[in-house]
């Protein structure tokens, strides 16, 4: 019994020495964390038959399936913990696999949007997001084919109402 659990110390230490780390294993990792906030989000739960939407803005929708969030609110004695994860988030997006899509930023946050997949067919979405003072959030949108043009036409109809987001409203406001 010692040695099946010497080896599976001897297992994990080696995975934790890896080099690179995946967004996939980050979010694992810090799923328990209970400096964290983690949340997913299946495809069932925003591919509602009561939402009203047109066919593109339909199409975009199921080729999401499923969204993942993780966010570390900023609190006083979380100040070294921020900058550590906010590094280590900044080293894993800087793989070859991620495009950037867009970065902006004022008054000490800034907003990077990553994309997995070609300019016509994303398979993943990466929006990460730090601010200085209210914390780090890190969404992954991951789906089949997703077609930048048609998820801008979701975007606006979410902007304008058509879909109901409220269940969202708590990491809406973590992010503003």
């Amino acid at each position: 019994m010692k040695s099946i659990i010497n080896t599976i110390l001897v297992a994990l230490l080696l995975v934790g020495c890896q080099n690179s780390q995946s967004l996939q294993t980050y979010f694992v990792d810090h799923q328990e964390d209970s400096d964290f906030i983690s949340v997913d989000i299946p495809s069932s739960l925003l591919n509602s038959k009561e939402i009203e939407l047109g066919a593109e803005e339909q199409e975009a929708l199921s080729s999401i399936k499923k969204v993942n969030v993780l966010a570390l609110p900023y609190k006083e004695g979380t100040e070294a913990k921020y900058e550590t994860e906010k590094q280590t988030i900044l080293s894993i997006l800087k793989s070859e696999q991620y495009e950037t899509l867009m970065r902006f930023g004022s008054d000490g946050a800034t907003v990077e949007l990553k994309y997995v997949g070609d300019e016509d067919r994303i398979d993943e979405v990466v929006i990460f997001a730090s601010d200085q003072k209210k914390g780090l959030a890190i969404v992954r949108v991951l789906g089949d084919d997703i077609k930048p043009e048609k998820i801008a036409k979701l975007v606006k109809s979410v902007e304008s109402g058509k879909m109901d987001m409220a269940g969202l409203n708590a990491i809406a406001k973590f992010l503003k």
